[in-house]
């Protein structure tokens, strides 16, 4: 079979109308190939599985949604996820969260949720939390990839807590509460609790934080947790249920790779810098270095959600321009092995809400032997003129 080259931009989409980001970028490598692309829109997840914070957390959960697994939400926490897609030793049965570094005022109400997404001395500041924290439970806190971190509790807890993150700045953060009443609910929802405030005290006054306030960075001084979990799901081997032979994910650390690594990938992490010119070349290299070897290479792209999240739609529209033109380069390097490439997103995310959006998203299939349509144009409002195509017959496609 052909290799295939998925590239999944998070946040792909936006919600269609004349002038997303999408529309209006200049993308004219991907107008000129228009003859060879086949557009559809695409569903990762059907509105029964779109979980109730699906608007702000569902990276995870749609992914495993774009590779066929029809995971109910209750059953997917993103805790455990983040942690083995950030290589951290994680068994069934501790509890684990994802984390966010963030800045509160004295108030404990939320200035930024990510702390400016600047991850300056995060590492050390998580080192000197595990050295210097003193806790009745044992713990492990770790910083995995720009402000995100995850922290595991390695005593048997319950997973039925509240998250802390208010999910809006300006909010207080909110405290821990159980979800269930039974007694190990109510204790752990304590213990999580207590534990967080310990934490701020010590950040709010530790010295790299004021190193971050003078270089005119925001403190990192709370952690808000989402999503905890203490056990992962079973589930088939992707190479086993699809028959493709291999399979390598190029991402950074987090949830995306966590499920990737869950079904059977090999994985490749993408190192940690601001510059997208250093990103994208450690794509390159991580595509051409493994195409021979892997039977599909499959991309985790985060800049348009990030924006998106931001309420930045010029920026999106800058990043979708800058892809076209470092996508040329790619596909005339490869265009000898004729892969097959795909571009899709595991969501819609609204660059003016900021916020995650149900529904489905362009899907852009290149150099399929058989599948051309000859779009007018590669936007979500092109897209919904398509053929509405779902994961199993996605890659029934691809394979076939």
């Amino acid at each position: 079979m052909a290799r295939i080259i998925f590239f999944v931009i998070d946040g792909f989409g936006d919600k269609p109308h004349k002038q997303t980001p999408l529309r209006l970028a200049f993308k004219p490598f991907l107008n000129s190939i228009l003859n060879n692309i086949y557009l559809a829109q695409f569903l990762p997840l059907e509105k029964n599985y779109w979980p109730k914070l699906g608007n702000r957390s569902v990276t995870g959960l749609a992914n495993l949604g774009i590779l066929g697994y029809k995971l109910k939400p209750n059953l997917f926490k993103r805790g455990p996820f983040e942690a083995i897609g950030s290589d951290v030793l994680f068994k069934n049965g501790e509890l684990a969260l994802r984390v966010d570094f963030a800045t509160v005022d004295e108030n404990l109400k939320v200035i930024d949720r990510r702390a400016g997404r600047n991850f300056w001395k995060l590492k050390e500041l998580t080192e000197e939390v595990n050295k210097k924290i003193k806790f009745e439970i044992p713990f492990s806190l770790y910083h995995t990839y720009g402000h995100r971190g995850v922290l595991i509790f390695r005593k048997k807890l319950s997973d039925q807590i509240s998250d802390s993150d208010p999910y809006s700045i300006g909010k207080k953060v909110k405290k821990i509460k159980p979800l269930k009443k039974n007694k190990l609910s109510l204790k752990t929802a304590k213990i999580v609790w207590d534990f967080l405030i310990k934490v701020h005290q010590f950040l709010n006054t530790h010295p790299f934080n004021k190193l971050r306030i003078k270089k005119g960075v925001l403190p990192a001084n709370f952690l808000l947790t989402r999503e905890a979990g203490s056990r992962l799901p079973k589930l088939k081997n992707f190479f086993k249920k699809t028959k493709i032979k291999n399979g390598l994910v190029i991402a950074e650390n987090g949830a995306l790779k966590g499920g990737c690594k869950l079904v059977g990938f090999k994985t490749l992490t993408l190192p940690e810098t601001e510059k997208i010119e250093k990103r994208y070349q450690f794509y390159w290299q991580g595509i051409l270095n493994n195409f021979k070897n892997f039977e599909l290479i499959y991309v985790h792209l985060k800049e348009a959600d990030e924006f998106s999240h931001d309420k930045k739609p010029n920026k999106k529209k800058e990043f979708f321009e800058f892809f076209d033109k470092w996508f040329k380069n790619l596909y005339l390097r490869l265009k000898k092995e004729s892969p097959i490439f795909v571009l899709t997103g595991d969501h819609l995310t609204d660059s003016f809400t900021g916020k995650h959006l149900w529904g489905s998203l362009p899907l852009i299939i290149i150099n399929h032997p058989q599948l051309k349509n000859q779009p007018r144009e590669i936007s979500e409002l092109e897209a919904k003129k398509q053929e509405l195509i779902k994961p199993k017959k996605l890659w029934r496609l691809l394979i076939g």
